[in-house]
């Protein structure tokens, strides 16, 4: 029986060990003020690399824009097929606008973290790569691709700069924060499609 205990000692202690060892390798540091205020500097959020193919609007994604770009925190906001744009803003909040593939009912994005984060990225938006450009226009999502945008939209490094994102530079779903303990489990998100009267 002492033998067995102390097995099983052991076992729990490896167990405790390996737990956090996992965690941290399977996790992502925010870095950066892009997803404020949803996501603070410093976060760390588990990578689900088996939804990588299950990813839905609004998710969380590591994503990685382009060789040699840095990998990127951000929420997908545009889906293969999908129809985006984003008329130039004026108040404290952008109006981005999406008509979802194979529709023709046009939807406004409904982000409540974006009132406020007024910054300097306010351009209409989008040339048929998903950048800003000098007019509001609607650029379609190519398959395999994505387009995302931070929660800090005014201050955001995201497909406003550098496109649509391919699927395969996706590392996965970030949808669960492990660090710092007060703010464990799944991050919280009001971000949805509204109707809209804009076509």
């Amino acid at each position: 029986m002492r033998r067995l205990l102390a097995w099983l000692a052991i076992g729990l202690v490896i167990l405790t060990l390996l737990v956090p060892i996992a965690a941290l390798t399977f996790s992502v540091q925010v870095s950066g003020t892009s997803m404020d205020p949803t996501l603070k500097e410093g976060d760390r959020l588990l990578v689900d690399f088996i939804g990588r193919d299950r990813i839905k609007r609004f998710d969380l994604v590591e994503a990685k824009p382009g060789e040699g770009s840095p990998t990127l925190v951000k929420r997908v906001v545009g889906m293969p097929g999908d129809r985006v744009a984003v008329a130039r803003t004026t108040g404290d909040a952008p109006r981005v606008f999406v008509r979802p593939a194979g529709g023709d009912e046009v939807f406004e994005v409904a982000n409540p973290t974006w009132a406020g984060q007024v910054g300097d990225r306010t351009l209409p938006c989008c040339t048929t790569d998903g950048k800003s450009g000098p007019a509001r226009a609607w650029a379609t999502v190519p398959d395999g691709h994505y387009w995302l945008l931070g929660d800090n939209w005014g201050g955001s490094d995201d497909s406003r700069v550098f496109g649509f994102v391919p699927a395969d530079q996706v590392a996965g779903r970030l949808n669960f924060r492990i660090l710092p303990l007060s703010d464990f489990g799944e991050v919280p998100s009001a971000t949805e499609l509204v109707s809209s009267a804009d076509q």
